[in-house]
């Protein structure tokens, strides 16, 4: 985890560089984490986290095991999207600003997008903080999605 998380707290990436493609580089390994306290619809904070592929080589993996709920970024959609769903992470591409303020836009519900996760809306369960999943589940996902990015 990156830090306890409550359950009034969000985790939320957004890439340091804005995309999570970089090519020719591949994915990126920088990323704003930013909490966000969901009662008050508010970032709390926002530190830095580098993905190390040599130590855990499938980003939606790390994502997960540190309690990430979703990423912000400009992709306009890749394969990579599906990846990080079936971990229960959303992703809401297309979008550009300044880290915060993307996240308190996020947070507020103001971000031009159909699909958009809202901060603490009840019908959508990505929004929330995510359920420890038990081994059970993970050796389900292993053998039914295989190895992913």
């Amino acid at each position: 985890m990156i830090a306890q998380q409550s359950s009034h707290t969000v985790f939320v990436a957004v890439p340091y560089y804005g995309s999570l493609t970089l090519p020719p580089l591949g994915l990126s390994r920088l990323f704003f984490v930013a909490a966000v306290d969901t009662a008050s619809r508010k970032v709390a904070r926002i530190e830095i986290q580098v993905w190390d592929p040599k130590k855990e080589p499938n980003l939606s993996v790390w994502m997960r095991e540190l309690g990430f709920s979703g990423v912000i970024c400009s992709d306009s959609g890749s394969h990579y999207q599906i990846a990080l769903n079936a971990e229960n992470i959303w992703v809401l591409g297309k979008q550009e600003g300044e880290v915060a303020e993307l996240v308190e836009r996020w947070a507020t519900g103001e971000l031009d997008e159909a699909n958009a996760c809202r901060c603490g809306e009840p019908s959508n369960s990505w929004c929330g903080t995510q359920p420890e999943s038990g081994i059970g589940a993970e050796f389900y996902r292993r053998r039914v999605y295989g190895k992913r990015f």
